[in-house]
């Protein structure tokens, strides 16, 4: 039976559905992508006083559901994130296009260094996330690479806060900092391939 239901997915997966482009690279499918789609609308939808429960999400279905259902929608100059778990930790690739990111950064953010780059570079990040408290993470970083440099961790913290600045948070986001979890969450639990969010 499991053998039949992994030929179902994959049958589903090879076949895109109408106006739907095929993905471009292996690893994604639009089967993937539709089911983190289905358990984020059901978090949306989920009553605040629901028993408490356990969510899987795959990297595939998150790497489907970024590079497939979200295209054309992540920040400007972010091209191809790809996400990869262990056990607490996480690892993250990207492509950063930084001639399309200094279209869109604010005046202010001539102060910060990476604002003078140009081309596209690789981006690595990799670190370790826990959930101490209750509702809310927070990420350490053990390596953070923009092409073949290492990034000094405040210069990173500082680039992010630049990017993230907007009028309702003119601070913009800290990376360093302790941050709510989304959909009223009480744990996020890193395990190899896969995330189980706690509720």
């Amino acid at each position: 039976m499991l053998i039949l239901a992994g030929l179902l997915v994959v049958g589903q997966a090879a076949a895109p559905p109408p106006n739907r482009p095929a993905p471009t690279r292996p690893g994604i499918s639009w089967a993937e992508a539709d089911s983190l789609e289905r358990k984020l609308e059901s978090f949306e939808r989920r009553p605040r006083n629901a028993v408490a429960g356990t969510v899987n999400v795959t990297e595939g279905e998150l790497n489907s559901y970024l590079n497939l259902s979200l295209a054309g929608k992540l920040p400007g100059g972010l091209q191809n994130p790809e996400f990869h778990f262990d056990k607490d930790r996480i690892a993250v690739t990207a492509d950063v296009d930084f001639d399309q990111v200094r279209r869109t950064l604010p005046p202010t953010s001539a102060m910060n260094p990476l604002s003078y780059l140009g081309g596209r570079l690789g981006l690595t990040l990799k670190g370790h996330m826990e959930t101490r408290q209750e509702g809310f993470g927070s990420f350490e970083f053990e390596q953070a690479r923009l092409g073949p440099v290492s990034l000094p961790t405040e210069l990173l913290a500082q680039s992010v806060a630049s990017f993230t600045k907007t009028p309702q948070n003119p601070q913009g986001f800290d990376i360093l900092a302790p941050f709510r979890l989304p959909y009223s969450l009480k744990h996020v639990r890193l395990q190899t391939g896969h995330a189980v969010l706690e509720f």
